[in-house]
């Protein structure tokens, strides 16, 4: 969906919806997107999402960029899944990138979507001793 087609036809269905749950106390509102969504972002806020998920490291979505530029916009994922099968120096290099990213506040690190079948079992339990540590 472009930018033009977002605030043309959904962005006012979002407005409303949301303006229904800040009524009835949720102030966090989520929003599951897909691919590179960087020329979305402003207009989802504008429509009153606090945050995205899962922010595909493969279609562009670095949240260390999106923290950098929106500093206030909740985030969940961001961590490349393809790291966790390549092994444990690839995922020290996606816990290096994330981690201050973590420390900033506002963001759950998680793969963006599914861990796929082909990551061993000891690189997932690597993965997440490792995001332990940071957490």
């Amino acid at each position: 969906v472009s930018p033009r087609l977002f605030g043309e036809f959904l962005a006012p269905a979002y407005r409303r919806i949301n303006a229904f749950f800040r009524a009835h106390g949720l102030d966090v509102i989520l929003l599951d997107t897909d691919g590179n969504v960087w020329g979305l972002i402003p207009l989802f806020l504008e429509a009153g999402v606090t945050g995205l998920y899962p922010f595909e490291v493969r279609a562009g979505m670095d949240v260390a960029a999106v923290r950098a530029r929106y500093p206030r916009l909740q985030m969940l994922g961001g961590i490349d899944k393809t790291a966790l099968a390549e092994g444990p120096a690839a995922i020290d290099r996606e816990i290096a990138r994330v981690a201050p990213v973590v420390r900033s506040g506002g963001y759950v690190p998680g793969v963006d979507h599914y861990v796929p079948p082909e990551v061993p079992w000891g690189h997932f339990a690597y993965y997440r001793q490792r995001l332990a540590e940071i957490l």
